[in-house]
């Protein structure tokens, strides 16, 4: 069966799916935003499709934290921004009614904390705070320092790079065998630069420059959704982005079973089969499909011994890296530093300190703290207590006054969130030859979500939804084969 290319996806997805003549039966592992819409849709088409979510709740890694905070106060542990982009999100937020508002990431005032001291981005301050830049660099500002760095290299590849169906060409090819780190090397970027430019990543900000793909960070570079693009459309769910699951989940009721972490898949020539636990015991259920969404980095709980899945699914499965990252959430009395919407970039191991709260009423704040990478993984062996103490510390450092304000505090720490164990995908040299092996169906098992889309950067709710879309465009060219 041939793959539908995206362009086709989403031409199929906007004219209502019409060849999707479901299976009679569907059982969908994984209740995250792709197995929400895949569930969705079937169940629209009187497809008996059940969903087995292993937590007790839906949404993944589109996670609001709301507790241990006072007066209403929320923050994002996962999922938390949609662009105009991001086609598919803002279909479902429409059809579902869930509101959105501006993004929190538009309009911050951001600026650095490096050796004791704070600068900003322009070319002055950059030039005043005694880094380690080349002599050529000190003119730049970070802003020329990506056009130099980033945007010429990306600009080199057009049109190949930002083609709607991209496809890994001889230009491109060279690109995902190189890491980030090693491009911006070879560009001339000195290592005081990469740390100035680093946090403008987004979806790379992993801490592991040194093996990520240099192709598909130039991809994501060079797209809509690239930080360096943000503008007022921008926007985030309102009142949480655990809304948007929790509307699918509405629709969807009592087809969802919570806390049924599925152990076993398998299949033969008729029917698939999944085994689940059900109140301490284990129960085998039958369906014509089965459509797996669980991240690749807590795939290994659940045995294919059985399945018949290819040597290359078992390797890529494998293979696929996810970033570390833990959010360390610190509420505070009240707002005792001046910028507002404030955003910090940091030489401390707390890498990225941000108001989380800029739009919520009321004194309190909750100041996020972020690590990635090795930091991270560090972080998360402390007990909870020890974390929040250690980041607290960190940011009295930085933001004096921070231990007289602070009231409670909690982390997130993907890396140990039970059916997560990651947080996005972290496309490594080499990546784009796994992406065709992620994607691909094997008999009667379909695998989606964020790390089975067409882009090779996870960590975004539209490419989950458009790998729910590639799915059902994949039940529907089954029909008469079941």
């Amino acid at each position: 069966m041939r793959e539908a290319t995206q362009t086709e996806v989403r031409r199929a997805f906007d004219s209502g799916l019409p060849g999707l003549r479901p299976p009679r039966s569907v059982i969908v592992v994984g209740a995250g935003l792709a197995g929400l819409a895949v569930a969705h849709e079937l169940a629209a088409r009187d497809c008996e499709v059940t969903v087995l979510e292993a937590s007790d709740r839906p949404g993944g890694r589109a996670y609001t934290l709301r507790a241990p905070f006072a007066d209403g106060l929320h923050a994002e542990a996962g999922a938390m921004t949609l662009t105009p982009h991001c086609h598919y999100a803002m279909h479902y937020l429409r059809e579902l009614g869930v509101e959105t508002d501006t993004a929190d990431l538009f309009g911050t005032t951001f600026s650095y904390f490096a050796r004791g001291r704070f600068f900003t981005p322009d070319p002055e301050s950059v030039a005043e705070a005694g880094l380690d830049l080349h002599p050529h660099e000190k003119d730049l500002g970070v802003g020329g320092m990506i056009e130099r760095y980033v945007s010429a290299v990306a600009d080199s590849l057009q049109p190949d790079l930002s083609a709607p169906d991209w496809a890994v060409t001889q230009r491109l090819a060279p690109y995902d065998h190189l890491s980030v780190h090693e491009v911006l090397t070879d560009r001339g970027a000195s290592q005081a630069a990469i740390d100035l430019m680093e946090p403008l990543f987004l979806e790379m900000r992993g801490g592991d420059l040194k093996s990520a793909s240099a192709l598909s960070w130039l991809r994501h570079e060079a797209s809509p959704h690239s930080l360096g693009n943000a503008d007022p459309r921008w926007a985030k769910v309102k009142g949480g982005t655990d809304r948007f699951p929790q509307a699918f989940a509405q629709r969807l009721k009592s087809r969802i079973h919570y806390r049924r972490p599925v152990v076993r898949v398998e299949q033969d020539a008729e029917r698939a089969r999944v085994t689940v636990l059900a109140h301490g015991r284990m129960q085998t259920l039958e369906a014509e499909r089965v459509v797996v969404t669980v991240p690749f980095s807590a795939i290994r709980h659940i045995d294919f011994t059985e399945a018949g899945l290819s040597d290359a699914k078992h390797d890529v499965m494998r293979r696929v890296k996810y970033a570390s990252i833990v959010r360390v959430y610190l509420q505070m009395r009240r707002q005792f530093w001046p910028q507002h919407n404030a955003s910090f970039s940091t030489d401390l191991p707390i890498r990225w300190i941000r108001d989380a709260t800029p739009q919520l009423p009321g004194p309190r704040k909750i100041l996020e703290c972020l690590m990635t990478g090795w930091r991270a993984r560090a972080v998360s062996v402390m007990t909870e207590e020890e974390r929040l103490g250690f980041v607290l510390d960190e940011v009295e450092r930085m933001l004096p006054g921070a231990r007289d304000h602070f009231e409670t505090g909690t982390s997130v720490c993907w890396d140990q969130r039970p059916y997560a164990e990651g947080a996005y995908i972290l496309p490594e040299r080499g990546h784009s030859a796994l992406m065709p092996v992620i994607r691909r169906p094997e008999g009667r098992i379909h695998f989606a979500g964020d790390h089975a889309g067409f882009e090779p950067n996870g960590g975004s709710m539209t490419f989950a939804l458009e790998s729910a879309a590639r799915t059902l465009v994949e039940l529907g060219a089954t029909a008469g084969e079941s």
